[in-house]
C-alpha cells in the first residue's frame, strides 16, 4: 500500500515522445488539431491487440482537459531543474520496492503524481465509462436519460454516487471528477440545454453528484487537496485570452457536486467497523485500483482477512471494481514449498468458490459481472502534455454484492 498503484516496466509505448510544441490548451476555445501518422509500431500494436483495446467514447477534449489539471497544478515541479532526478529516485525506489521511501516525501508524491498518474487516470477514466450500464443499475445518478422521461422523478437523482477507493491517490481523484464531467456533459446533450457556466442545469436537484472517499498508507492529503482545489475552480488563463474566452471560462466541476475526502490507514490492519465506516451503509462502488496485487504479496491471508471483512461491511448493490497488470501472481508458502497463485484466482476463491464450499447454507455474497484477463488503454496521439505518458494494459475484474 502506499503507492496508488503498482509500478511496472510493460505498459506500452511512449507516447508525446518528439512533441516539441508548446503542451496543453488555455481555456474553453480548445480545438483539436488534426492527428499526426501513426507510427509502424503503434499500427502493429493495434493489429495485434485489436480484440482487447478500450473502446470508450471519450471525447478528445475532455482526456486533454484532465491532463491540463496535472499540469496547472504543479507547474513548479514540471519546470524543475531537479525534475530527471527526483523522478530517477523514486523510479528506482518503486523498482525496489521501497514504497515507504518512494511515497515518503510530499515531493515524491507530486513527481509521481505528474508523471506515472496522468495516464492511470485517462485509463481509469475509459473504465468507468465502460462500465456505465452496470453503474447506471445501482447508482441512478449515473443515468444519462433526464429521470421525467423515464418511470421515476427528479428526486431519484438527488443522492450522489457514493466511491470508496482503497489505494487511491492522485490519479482517482482527477478520474472521478473527470467521469463527473463526463455525466454532466453527456446529461446536458441529451436534454439539450446550453452547457455554458452561466446557464448550467436548469434543474439542479438532477445534477449529478459524487462523494468520493481515498484510503492510503501514503499521506496523499496535500497532492489530493491541491488536484481537487484544482477541479472546483476555473483554470489559468494567458493574460492574452480574449473577453469571450475569459468569460467562458469555468471549473470542471462544481464542489457541491463533487466531495472528496482522504483517510490515511492502512487497510489490511482496518476493523470491519471501521470497513464500514468507509464502505458500507448503502450502495456503493469500492475500487481496488493496481492495488490487490500488491496486498496479497505483502500477505494472502491479510488479504482475504480483508476481503471478506469487506464483504460483511458492504451493503447488497455495492459494485467492487479490481484493476491491476496482467498475469499478475502472488506468492504463498505451502508446507516447505512456496507456490504462486494468479490475482483473479486468489480474488475469485476468496469471494465466489469459498462461499459456494461452504454449502448450501451460506448463500452466494457476490456475482460477477465483468471480467477481462488483459485490456489495453492507449493515449490519443493528439493529446498534449510536457512529459511523455504511457499506453496501458489492464485485467480487470467486476462484481456485484448479492
Amino acid at each position: 500500500m502506499g503507492k496508488n498503484g503498482r509500478f511496472g516496466k510493460g505498459y506500452g509505448a511512449i507516447v508525446g515522445k518528439d512533441t516539441k510544441s508548446p503542451p496543453g490548451w488555455k481555456g474553453p476555445g480548445f480545438s483539436k488539431k488534426s492527428e499526426p501518422a501513426k507510427s509502424k509500431r503503434a499500427i502493429q500494436d493495434e493489429k495485434t491487440n485489436s480484440s482487447a483495446v478500450s473502446e470508450a467514447a471519450l471525447p478528445v477534449e475532455l482526456q486533454q482537459l484532465l491532463l491540463n489539471i496535472y499540469r496547472d497544478t504543479f507547474p513548479e515541479v514540471l519546470a524543475s531543474d531537479t525534475l530527471q532526478a527526483l523522478l530517477q529516485e523514486v523510479k528506482k525506489a518503486l523498482y525496489e520496492r521501497d514504497f515507504t521511501k518512494a511515497f515518503g516525501k510530499e515531493e515524491f508524491l507530486e513527481v509521481y503524481s505528474i508523471r506515472w498518474s496522468p495516464s492511470r487516470t485517462l485509463c481509469y477514466q475509459s473504465i468507468l465509462v465502460d462500465l456505465l450500464d452496470h453503474l447506471t443499475e445501482i447508482f441512478p445518478v449515473c443515468r444519462i436519460t433526464p429521470p421525467e422521461l423515464e418511470n421515476g422523478s427528479a428526486g431519484d437523482n438527488a443522492s450522489p454516487m457514493g466511491v470508496t477507493c482503497f489505494g487511491g491517490g492522485a490519479a482517482e481523484v482527477v478520474a472521478f471528477g473527470g467521469f463527473l464531467r463526463y455525466l454532466q456533459d453527456t446529461m446536458l446533450r441529451s436534454t439539450g440545454e446550453d452547457s455554458s457556466p452561466e446557464h448550467g442545469l436548469s434543474n439542479p436537484d438532477r445534477s449529478p453528484g459524487i462523494d468520493l472517499c481515498l484510503v492510503d498508507t501514503a499521506q496523499w492529503q496535500g497532492v489530493v487537496r491541491k488536484l481537487y482545489d484544482s477541479f472546483t475552480t476555473p483554470p489559468p488563463l494567458s493574460k492574452y485570452a480574449s473577453s469571450s474566452a475569459k468569460e467562458a471560462n469555468e471549473a470542471l466541476t462544481a464542489s457541491t457536486d463533487f466531495n472528496v475526502t482522504f483517510r490515511q490507514d492502512n487497510v489490511l490492519g482496518m476493523s470491519g467497523g471501521e470497513l464500514v465506516d468507509v464502505a458500507g451503509g448503502r450502495p456503493m462502488l469500492v475500487t481496488l485500483l493496481f492495488t490487490l496485487n500488491e496486498l496479497y504479496t505483502s500477505s494472502i491471508g491479510k488479504t482475504t482477512a480483508f476481503l471478506l471483512n469487506l464483504t460483511a461491511a458492504a451493503t447488497s448493490g455495492s459494485l467492487l471494481l479490481v484493476v491491476d497488470s496482467p498475469g499478475s501472481y502472488a506468492e504463498a508458502t505451502v508446507g516447505t514449498e512456496a507456490k504462486r497463485y494468479p490475482m483473479h484466482w486468489l480474488l475469485d476463491h476468496t469471494l465466489l468458490e469459498t462461499q459456494k464450499s461452504r454449502g448450501s447454507e451460506s448463500a452466494l455474497k457476490w456475482v460477477k459481472l465483468v471480467s477481462e484477463d488483459s485490456k489495453w488503454f492507449r493515449i490519443p496521439e493528439s493529446i498534449r502534455y510536457p512529459i511523455p505518458l504511457e499506453n496501458m494494459r489492464y485485467q480487470m475484474h467486476l462484481y456485484r454484492r448479492v
